[in-house]
């Protein structure tokens, strides 16, 4: 792991192109899927943030209007040199579930996409900002017409998944967070990867999160978490593992022994829609 700048790629336009389809539809319309009703609108939105810039995000509807639409929010990975290390990433898995009923918001975050962690206080002023612009996206979702508020869901994948905890901590509201390959704490990765901090000073960065670490919020979700991890991931190892799991005692845990850190084979998507097809009433 290690800083990419965010950039709005080519992949993005072509995953919109692909999305809008070549037989004469509308940019931003796609055809409802096989055995499903709605046709899918995707929009590509900002989203005012007090005190920082407006954040990028894909918004994915059913066309149709009317009340009774769950909500789901996308937080996606870090992985310099992969294309869906972006708002991206969970595009595809939106529309499909837009035809089912659901609105989606998939925000692009920042930090650390678009900044370093420098090892001090700034890094917890700047996960907190994150934070900000996450909530801000989340309140993005509950204005959009149709959504049920009591049907609502936080899906995040790595730096995106540990966000998830932190948002889902503090929002009772959300029924169900499904969290991909979560670190424990924000120090390890910020120092393991940027900073290689001498032992001395380990202890007094990891205090600088105090109150934010996703081992320490996670066993407020009680049984809305759901964890997915790879058995093969070389940044989510056992212990990181069994630490998570020991905090959330009533989560849903689910273990892919030949999955790594991306988590993409079609076993971790199923089990991740069919979860939350259930906490959500999804029909179809």
């Amino acid at each position: 792991m290690r800083r990419l700048s965010v950039l709005v790629s080519t992949a993005v336009l072509l995953v919109t192109g692909a999305l809008a389809g070549a037989g004469g539809m509308p940019a931003g319309a796609v055809p409802a899927a096989a055995g499903h009703r709605d046709a899918v609108l995707v929009r590509d939105i900002d989203i005012p943030v007090p005190g920082q810039p407006a954040v990028r995000a894909w918004l994915v509807r059913p066309q149709r209007s009317g009340a009774g639409l769950a909500g789901v929010l996308d937080l996606h990975w870090f992985e310099p040199g992969r294309v869906d290390q972006d708002r991206t990433e969970f595009l595809a898995e939106a529309t499909t579930l837009a035809g089912r009923g659901v609105v989606s918001v998939l925000p692009q975050l920042t930090f650390p996409w678009a900044a370093d962690p420098v090892g001090d206080a700034r890094d917890r002023a700047a996960v907190t900002a994150q934070l900000d612009a996450v909530r801000q996206a989340y309140r993005r979702l509950l204005a959009e017409p149709g959504v049920d508020r009591d049907r609502t869901a936080v899906v995040g994948h790595d730096y995106g998944a540990m966000y998830a905890v932190d948002l889902a901590a503090t929002t009772p509201d959300l029924r169900a967070a499904v969290l991909l390959a979560s670190d424990a704490t924000w120090a390890n990765w910020f120092d393991r990867y940027w900073l290689q901090l001498p032992e001395e000073q380990r202890a007094a960065y990891r205090g600088v999160f105090a109150g934010l670490d996703p081992v320490d919020l996670l066993g407020r979700l009680g049984d809305r978490a759901y964890l997915q991890f790879g058995g093969a991931d070389p940044f989510v190892g056992p212990e990181t593992r069994a630490t998570l799991t020991a905090a959330a005692p009533r989560a849903r845990v689910s273990l892919y022994p030949g999955e790594e850190h991306d988590l993409r084979a079609a076993q971790v998507r199923d089990d991740r829609l069919a979860w939350l097809a259930a906490l959500l009433d999804l029909r179809g």
